[in-house]
């Protein structure tokens, strides 16, 4: 008899080559650091994902690794939101979502925001824990799931 697990193996490779160099250089504005984790279905940290971070004003995408209890962390400029690309383990395509920053006045006027049943957008928002700092948890699959887009 065989179990599934809640994810299969496909890496490991994210982790390789790809610690230097994550982060280019960003220009003046208000940074902020966001932390949190990459979680599958089980509540078990993904050690070896890796989340690219598009904001809609800079010319580049920020990665970022994810450590061995699935931990991330990256410093950005703060924006109405940042979309971002999850790759890992298990996941034989992208997973695509958003954040948004909770502080925000306007975010519940955000359109796209506005399409994500409401008892769910509580998985797109960062909250903040400190000045400039962020918490924000990706869950890929289970009862906590982050909302995905399909795009």
């Amino acid at each position: 008899m065989s179990t599934v697990t809640p994810f299969q193996t496909v890496g490991p490779y994210w982790s390789i080559g790809l610690r230097e160099g994550l982060q280019p250089s960003l220009p003046p504005g208000n940074r902020v650091v966001i932390r949190g984790r990459l979680i599958d279905g089980a509540g078990i940290g993904i050690p070896d994902g890796l989340l690219e971070w598009w904001h809609p004003a800079l010319p580049c995408v920020q990665r970022s690794t994810t450590e061995n209890a699935g931990s991330f962390s990256i410093e950005t400029l703060k924006a109405p939101h940042l979309a971002i690309r999850v790759l890992g383990r298990g996941i034989l395509t992208q997973y695509v979502t958003r954040l948004y920053f909770a502080d925000d006045p306007d975010v519940h006027t955000d359109p796209v925001l506005q399409l994500v049943p409401p008892d769910r957008r509580h998985t797109l928002l960062a909250q903040p824990t400190a000045p400039g700092e962020y918490a924000f948890d990706v869950v890929v699959q289970g009862d906590h799931e982050t909302v995905f887009f399909d795009i």
